[in-house]
């Protein structure tokens, strides 16, 4: 008969995570985990082959807990559009959870929710201001720029913001004219008027230079 796992997955990436937020990602390791919840590492590698393993799981657990973070947004109405407020809730995130916004974003070379990040600010930019697909995810790309670098700054303690000065920093504007100036300086700036987009690999259009 297998044995009772006394210790849930669930419990463990809980653990985890908590240490993460208290400590940083280098305070991971078996032993210390295991006294976090209270037993030896054995139990650790009961529910999780090797510690990659585990260390996945809590990544994606902590990625979940950010897009949820992010998605209040959706929730809250104070005048600016839906995508602002989320641009804001990550910069607030980071702020907040230094430590787990490095751990998601910067450990293990790769950034696990940046695909499903992508999507969700690109379908909010379709809403809000009626662009294509095609043109939110330009969009989405040129934001990331600003926004994942503020965020670095903040988290890697580069310039020491007060919550206050992060919001204002990635603030914008509540005017509706404002919004439609800054669309259409971006449809110039990215789009060739065939609909073509461009980028820094692709800097012209094929058929209209």
């Amino acid at each position: 008969m297998p044995r009772k796992v006394q210790f849930s997955r669930e419990m463990i990436i809980d653990a985890a995570i908590e240490m993460i937020r208290e400590q940083g990602s280098e305070s991971i390791n078996a032993r210390d985990l295991g006294l976090r919840i209270g037993s030896s590492s054995r139990p650790l590698f009961t529910a999780f082959r090797n510690m990659n393993e585990l260390l996945a799981a809590v990544r994606a657990e902590a990625s979940e807990r950010f897009l949820r973070y992010m998605k209040v947004a959706e929730e809250t109405d104070n005048g600016e559009p839906v995508s602002k407020r989320m641009g804001l809730r990550i910069v607030q995130f980071a702020y907040e959870e230094p430590n787990l916004y490095k751990f998601i974003h910067w450990s293990g070379g790769t950034m696990p929710d940046v695909a499903a990040l992508s999507e969700i600010m690109a379908v909010q930019y379709m809403r809000d201001y009626q662009l294509t697909h095609d043109e939110a995810l330009v969009f989405v790309r040129q934001m990331m720029i600003f926004s994942l670098g503020l965020c670095s700054m903040i988290t890697h303690r580069v310039y020491q913001f007060s919550s206050e000065e992060a919001y204002q920093k990635r603030r914008f504007c509540t005017n509706p004219e404002c919004h439609h100036a800054e669309l259409a300086q971006f449809r110039q700036i990215y789009f060739c008027k065939c609909g073509y987009a461009t980028d820094r690999h692709n800097p012209r259009c094929p058929e209209h230079g």
